[in-house]
């Protein structure tokens, strides 16, 4: 097995540890993943892992600030965008759903969760203080986001002024934190892909500028 050494112009074995803990976590929870597995996986000692993170809590809390600053981030960057248009950001935002759920689910049947703050608040009780209070800021952060999309649309006229953008901020936010579970119970991807155009055209039926007809959202892909 390898241990600390790092061959030159590879994939630092830190970073490694966090990729492989992060797909796993997202697989099966806090609880079902060991320093065991991970090493296994990574052809390393546990003792490797040990160095680089101490406990598994460390780990998981690294790997969760991660994944909170990167899918965060790249949420803001869609739902802040001025001028992109609600149907644009719904479709960026598909796309990003449906980069991560091929990921973990390459023949689209599967089953996989594909959100590791999903999966981890299934287990909230097995979470320190400190992750859980991560998770609700990770929503927060989401619904502030979608709010400010909202807010950006009846400011660019595509709104009405009248428009709750607050509640529909919620309203859109939920299918992104609920995503796996919209996905799951609807019988796949393209469920929540129509999940997300419904949420559109439901907004853009009630509060646009145009009172767009049916059919608005149908070029959302599936």
């Amino acid at each position: 097995m390898n241990d600390q050494i790092e061959a030159p112009g590879k994939v630092p074995m830190r970073d490694e540890i966090k990729r492989v803990a992060t797909r796993l976590l997202m697989l099966r929870g806090y609880r079902g993943v060991s320093y065991g597995d991970i090493a296994q996986e990574l052809e390393i000692t546990t003792t490797n892992i040990h160095y680089h993170f101490g406990p598994k809590a460390r780990l998981v809390a690294t790997v969760m600030h991660d994944y909170v600053e990167q899918v965060g981030g790249r949420y803001r960057g869609i739902w802040t965008a001025a001028g992109a248009g609600l149907a644009r950001k719904v479709e960026a935002t598909v796309t990003f759903n449906r980069e991560a759920f091929t990921r973990l689910n390459p023949k689209g049947d599967e089953g996989n969760s594909w959100s590791l703050i999903t999966r981890l608040s299934a287990e909230g009780e097995a979470l320190d203080d400190l992750m859980r209070e991560r998770i609700l800021a990770f929503r927060r952060d989401i619904q502030a986001s979608a709010i400010v999309g909202l807010e950006q649309a009846v400011a660019e006229g595509e709104l009405r002024p009248q428009a709750p953008c607050q509640q529909l901020g919620r309203l859109m936010a939920s299918c992104f934190l609920y995503a796996v579970h919209i996905s799951r119970d609807s019988g796949g991807f393209r469920g929540l892909s129509q999940h997300y155009a419904a949420q559109l055209d439901l907004i853009e039926r009630s509060w646009g500028m145009n009172m767009v007809t049916a059919g608005s959202s149908s070029a959302l892909p599936n």
